[in-house]
């Protein structure tokens, strides 16, 4: 065996003896998030347990507020059918709980008319056609629509038979982009941060390490190892090291211990990006809600977050309405004070200068009029049978 023959077999005995080389924990974990996401594991950002959690809470929202046919900021008496039940064959919450849904998610949807219009032209029922249901068949020199294609092959005119609801138009040659899609490479972190979440948990991490203060060859560390785990498995005994070891506790650097405070973080900048107060979506804040202030709080997310939502639709079904007409998402109960609250005010508005009448208060409250409370106690009363008293 020549000497380069024998120094290639010492040198790769040596490596073979040799311990492996210390890998930091986090980087590891890291490597492996990365690994999970280029193998295509990973999580999509609309799978994260908060941007389900704020669509469901917009998507509810508007499935629960009666959409109001308003002349002159006030409800007409006969309110159109297209705003009772916009679609015949689904009910009126799950149209528009189909709309937030893809307002928060593709960023647009269509509004297309379904039966005849009505005498005056305004239509007389609608569905919704999902973002992936139709397709801009073509564009104007200016970006503007001209034409779509739905799933059946018939094509619509925009403003005509088909209606347009997007989310967000930054420029033009857009179909619409929702409040996600903006901050992507954001949002792609948290991903990542549930990912190495996952990989903690998967790959779990260990809580002692075995210190020896001299070199151990792969076998003498396979050994030690060994009598360490069969000490503790299942039996609990104390464990009995040699070689000068000891045994070291391992506690999480300070990047391992933010974990969780990063996915926090992150949870609550994502509800910001819906509008969504992080309390209202069940996510951790500093302050928390409380009945005397849920009211604040629904006013607070109307102004700040869910208004972002209602003036789109609303400008939507304005335009589907007869001329003078315009659409109003009814979010009074929303608001509504307590009890209490209401009470005082009543007493207000019907004290020395009063400016509400009482039938109006009990309008208010979903009661019946004084009158027709009366007119209806004593006809109730004129039907009951008349006792009459036995002599003995």
């Amino acid at each position: 065996m020549s000497r380069r023959t024998r120094a290639r077999a010492a040198a790769k005995a040596a490596a073979a003896d040799a311990p492996a080389d210390p890998t930091d924990p986090l980087t590891a974990l890291l490597a492996d998030a990365i690994a999970r996401r280029s193998s295509g594991i990973g999580l999509t950002p609309y799978e994260l347990p908060v941007v389900v959690a704020c669509r469901q809470m917009i998507a509810g929202t508007l499935a629960q507020l009666p959409m109001m046919a308003m002349v002159n900021r006030r409800p007409k008496p006969q309110q159109p059918s297209l705003f009772k039940r916009p679609d015949p064959f689904e009910p009126r919450g799950r149209t528009f709980e189909r709309i937030a849904w893809n307002l928060t998610g593709p960023g647009w949807c269509w509004l297309v008319e379904s039966a005849p219009r009505y005498a005056d032209g305004t239509p007389s029922a609608i569905r919704v056609l999902d973002a992936d249901q139709a397709s801009v068949s073509g564009w104007d020199t200016y970006g503007r629509m001209t034409e779509i294609t739905d799933v059946a092959g018939v094509r619509h005119t925009p403003g005509d038979t088909a209606h347009w609801l997007p989310a967000a138009v930054p420029q033009a040659w857009t179909t619409g982009e929702s409040p996600l899609s903006q901050c992507r490479p954001a949002v792609d972190y948290l991903c990542a941060l549930y990912d190495m979440a996952g990989s903690f948990y998967e790959a779990g991490f260990p809580s002692v390490a075995v210190t020896v203060p001299q070199r151990l060859t792969t076998k003498q560390a396979g050994d030690l190892k060994a009598r360490v785990l069969a000490s503790w498995a299942r039996r609990h005994e104390p464990a009995i090291v040699d070689m000068g070891a000891d045994l070291k506790a391992i506690g999480s650097n300070a990047v391992e211990a933010d974990l969780v405070a990063s996915i926090r973080v992150a949870n609550a900048e994502i509800a910001r990006v819906y509008g969504i107060p992080p309390v209202m979506a069940n996510v951790e804040a500093a302050n928390s809600l409380h009945y005397t202030s849920t009211a604040l709080e629904f006013e607070h997310w109307q102004a700040v977050g869910l208004g972002n939502y209602l003036w789109r639709i609303e400008a939507a079904f304005s335009d589907l309405a007869p001329y003078g007409t315009t659409a109003r998402l009814d979010t009074s109960e929303l608001t509504r004070a307590d009890f209490g609250a209401r009470v005082q005010a009543y007493a207000l508005a019907l004290g020395q200068q009063p400016w509400l009448l009482a039938d109006e208060v009990r309008d208010r409250e979903g009661l019946d009029p004084m009158a027709d409370v009366a007119a209806d106690a004593e006809a109730l009363t004129s039907e009951m049978p008349k006792v009459v008293p036995t002599q003995n």
